[in-house]
């Protein structure tokens, strides 16, 4: 299965490390260091499966021999903590074939490295351990256009806020300093002549070269180049083993651990697929929930529109009856409207009995001449 390794380290002459004999290593070849005037012969070595050298145009064509090369850089790198060469370890994926793998790690040196300025020497390693990789050699100055050897550091001028430069201030005149030949003074800063040295660099490559693979690889078997814990997965991570550990087997530690933490993982990815079945589970409950609640949400709208209706009619029926059509009411009304038509009539009865026996009764004065009856 393929595994994302990327490490960057220093060949330096403080470690008592050559570049010629670093490179002689790497390439299973034989060089001859003029500096010392040793031979490093490494013909013997198994499993260099390919060698190359990349430059980049400013470089000279004479530098695509090896020897030549890094004696060049052994030349110019002269001090005693001189830093001699950078080197960058990958991991080759396994899933690929000759051809492929050695395509990819070119086209990644080149876009990388070379094309930044840097000569990369690679050579490919292989004993059929399920461990292909790749050493690549770089170097540490930049050329400059007409081909020679840049400076690690470089002066250059500060300048203010308006892109001006700063004058250097006689502290006893208060005016610019005066140089040699009567040329005035700047400040000036040192600074590195390329970037290649700082830290975001490494993270970069690294980066770049889980792309580079994952352009060749299944969906499945994508590398990330960020750590379990950037990552956020629970999973701890082996340690290397190295071929040395690797011949040994089970007898090394270094496997024995790295077979311990195979085995934990293992439980830990049983836990995380039954933390993702359980979390699957909880959503669909949610998912559940969620709609129960938008019925009973919807069933308590039906329910209090209904109530109000059921509010209202009371209120309309009672209306009606006040103003015409309760039956109880209006029969009531007929009864006391009869009442009040018979007692009515009673007394008007009553009036004209009352009058007419009051006009047949004798009044004196009246019809005198006819007398009294007899």
């Amino acid at each position: 299965m393929a595994i994302f390794h990327l490490s960057v380290k220093i060949i330096s002459r403080s470690k008592g490390q050559s570049a010629i004999a670093s490179a002689a290593y790497r390439s299973g070849q034989r060089l001859i260091d003029r500096e010392t005037g040793q031979v490093k012969d490494f013909t013997h070595k198994r499993g260099v499966q390919y060698s190359e050298i990349q430059l980049p145009e400013q470089a000279s064509n004479t530098y695509n021999d090896r020897e030549t090369l890094w004696n060049a850089v052994q030349t110019k790198e002269a001090k005693i903590n001189a830093q001699l060469a950078r080197e960058v370890e990958v991991a080759v994926p396994v899933e690929l074939n000759r051809d492929q793998q050695i395509q990819l790690v070119h086209d990644y040196v080149q876009q990388n490295f070379v094309d930044q300025g840097m000569c990369a020497d690679w050579s490919m390693h292989d004993k059929a351990d399920g461990n292909p990789h790749v050493h690549i050699m770089l170097t540490m100055r930049s050329f400059k256009a007409n081909g020679e050897w840049a400076p690690k550091q470089k002066s250059v001028y500060l300048m203010d806020k308006n892109g001006h430069k700063i004058p250097q201030i006689d502290p006893q005149t208060h005016e610019q300093k005066i140089g040699a030949r009567g040329r005035k003074m700047w400040k000036r800063t040192t600074q590195t002549y390329n970037d290649w040295n700082n830290r975001d660099q490494v993270e970069k490559w690294r980066r770049s070269w889980a792309e580079a693979c994952n352009d060749y690889l299944a969906p499945d078997l994508q590398l990330d180049h960020r750590s379990y814990q950037r990552q956020e997965k629970e999973q701890v991570p082996t340690i290397h083993e190295g071929p040395v550990a690797r011949q040994m087997g089970p007898r090394s530690e270094r496997v024995q651990i790295n077979q311990a933490i195979e085995a934990q993982n293992g439980l830990l990815r049983q836990l995380q697929q039954e933390w993702e079945r359980l979390k699957q589970q909880l959503e669909q409950l949610k998912a559940v929930l969620v709609r129960l609640q938008e019925r009973f949400s919807l069933e308590e709208k039906k329910q209090t529109m209904v109530q109000a209706k059921h509010a209202e009619k009371p209120e309309v029926a009672s209306k009606g009856a006040e103003t015409t059509y309760d039956p109880h009411k209006l029969y009531e009304l007929m009864q006391e409207k009869l009442q009040e038509a018979k007692t009515a009539k009673q007394e008007r009865e009553s009036q004209k009995y009352h009058e007419s026996s009051k006009s047949k009764r004798y009044h004196p004065g009246i019809n005198r001449e006819r007398g009294p009856h007899r």
